[in-house]
């Protein structure tokens, strides 16, 4: 389609989940929602999609991902990870000589039918999902670490059916070509397949592509899907030394090097992808063979037990606080804490070009700050101040919901946090902006500075806008990822269900738990945490909501419904 004549809205700048730019485009009417599964993000929009179908919620489902995000950003933060090959060093993964990772971008979208739909409509069917395994690592050495405990549960959920892994036949790795998640993977792939090494074949797409990074599950889908329709599994490229498992049940035997012929009428694969906090999937797909498809039944939806909560409101730091004021009709609007946003409240320029109509910025139910207990979370002192808020702040609410329920650590619970994209990212963004600016703006000013006091000056715009301290820490980073907060909580509890976060704008509580109820009814988890974090007062977060809509600036705000008194208020917290 020409771009012309793409509609894209423009109504509001803030509810820009992808999904739903996608729907509101081709105009579709049904469910839509982003989730955050860091690496294995494709597989889990595929899985969420299949439940709808199963369900019955929805008879078609689009399942996409995209990988797009700003590269100096990424290059930074896999730098400090130490995932990158360095520039003299090899780059291949299943390879023992590859040093790191190469990122890289791309999208992919797979249209889903029931299969009996598919046949009864006269569909193309490229493909069949007959089973896909989702898990957590739970506790591990280090929530960066893949632990193969994790990955194993996520073979055996996929396989909890019908289908059988000995029909397996050929296993498109996460590998990504660093030393030890590829390690991880093949020891992982022994304990769980290693009765049958003969037959099983393993290959990584990445060594064409790249890390897709969040899209990193749809090359290697589809590379199986044309391997199936080809007849020829492509060999990965550039490996030398190949690696092998602990017991030498996987090795060069088993990693295709050369175009491996698939002429069997019946075909089996899998595909893995494994994210940053061990966030696993493991889908198995088969080519379709017509045959007698049973007719579907849609899988009844189940009543579901609220059986615990906490909550951190603003300035109701408990449920008691909380509810103490709601009786009372108390308000919390108070003015903006003296450092959220840094100074650009003082700038008239700057709110009036936003539609802000006085120099001070609006009252709101702030977060000014809040208290952790780092032994219990694990969280070093250094690392706690480079942390985004809300990572924390949703780790201890739900900690403290946990503590109230009857939850065992080590269950299959799952872990669903609704959250919407940080947007504290622009602030380290424009640390590395300033030089430019800076140059930029005492030219305009007409100052000369020597060098001296030009570094000085650039050295207090950039913590002004960013501090980093002495050294950059993987908490800074790991902040911006989402599932990265749920993740802390399933490591926290050891908890082994799927843990990802939802975005839907305002409706994110509402989808996830639509997608844990899809869970409970499906009897793929014993228990969900649903949760929901937002730091909403932020300086990006108001601005450009304040675009679509007008905020209530009055001096004392007033109840919803009140005539002649409108606007959204700010309110922060979690529950």
């Amino acid at each position: 389609i020409p771009a012309t004549e793409y509609k894209v809205p423009q109504n509001n700048p803030l509810e820009g989940d992808v999904s739903k730019l996608v729907k509101d485009i081709i105009g579709l009417k049904g469910t839509n929602f982003d989730l955050d599964a860091a690496c294995a993000s494709s597989l889990y929009a595929i899985k969420m999609a299949c439940d709808e179908l199963l369900t019955g919620k929805s008879d078609m489902m689009l399942a996409g991902a995209v990988c797009s995000s700003d590269q100096l950003f990424i290059h930074m933060g896999f730098s400090i990870f130490h995932a990158y090959a360095a520039h003299d060093k090899k780059y291949s993964p299943l390879d023992k000589d590859s040093a790191g990772l190469v990122s890289s971008e791309g999208a992919g979208m797979i249209l889903l039918k029931r299969l009996s739909d598919a046949e009864r409509d006269g569909d193309t069917i490229i493909g069949v999902i007959s089973g896909i395994g989702l898990s957590n690592d739970g506790a591990g050495k280090f929530l960066l670490s893949p632990n193969p405990k994790g990955q194993t549960l996520a073979y055996e959920r996929a396989y909890n059916g019908p289908i059988a892994k000995e029909n397996t036949s050929y296993i498109e790795c996460h590998a990504t070509g660093t030393p030890l998640g590829d390690v991880t993977e093949i020891n992982s792939l022994e304990t769980f397949f290693g009765d049958n090494p003969d037959k099983l074949r393993l290959g990584s797409v990445k060594s064409n592509m790249g890390h897709m990074l969040t899209a990193a599950g749809m090359p290697s889908l589809m590379k199986v899907l044309l391997s199936m329709e080809h007849n020829s599994i492509p060999p990965g490229i550039n490996i030398s030394n190949a690696i092998q498992s602990e017991n030498g049940w996987f090795s060069r035997e088993q990693i295709i090097e050369e175009p491996l012929k698939w002429n069997t009428n019946s075909k089996q694969a899998a595909v893995n992808s494994f994210g940053f906090g061990g966030t696993n999937a493991h889908l198995v797909v088969e080519n379709y063979q017509k045959g007698k498809i049973k007719k579907h039944k849609d899988i009844a939806l189940k009543e579901m037990a609220i059986t615990s909560m906490e909550v951190h409101f603003g300035d109701c730091d408990t449920l008691a606080t909380f509810y103490q004021s709601i009786f009372d009709g108390k308000q919390y609007f108070t003015d903006m804490p003296s450092s959220r946003w840094k100074g650009f409240e003082k700038s008239s320029t700057v709110l009036a070009n936003f539609g802000l109509e006085t120099n001070k910025p609006p009252k709101g139910n702030y977060i000014a700050d809040f208290d952790m207990d780092l032994m219990r979370y694990k969280i070093q002192p250094n690392e706690i101040g480079t942390m985004e808020p809300q990572q924390a702040l949703i780790l201890k609410v739900a900690d403290q919901a946990i503590q109230k329920s009857s939850l065992k650590r080590g269950e299959n619970v799952a872990v669903l946090i609704a959250m919407n994209p940080e947007l504290a990212i622009h602030h380290y963004l424009a640390r590395w902006d300033s030089q430019w600016q800076l140059d930029k703006a005492l030219e305009a000013a007409g100052v000369n500075l020597n060098e001296s006091q030009k570094e000085t000056l650039l050295s207090e715009c950039r913590n002004i806008l960013y501090q980093i301290g002495n050294v950059q820490t993987p908490s800074q980073h790991t902040s911006f990822v989402g599932n990265i907060m749920s993740s802390r909580i399933s490591a926290l509890w050891d908890f082994n269900g799927p843990s990802f976060t939802i975005s839907n704008g305002n409706n994110g509580t509402t989808r996830a738990l639509e997608v844990a109820q899809n869970m409970l009814s499906l009897g793929e988890v014993s228990a969900v945490v649903v949760g929901a974090v937002d730091f909403s007062g932020g300086m990006e977060a108001v601005l450009l909501r304040n675009l679509a809509e007008a905020i209530n600036n009055n001096k004392q705000p007033s109840l919803s419904f009140n005539a002649d008194d409108y606007g959204w208020l700010i309110g922060e917290g979690a529950a």
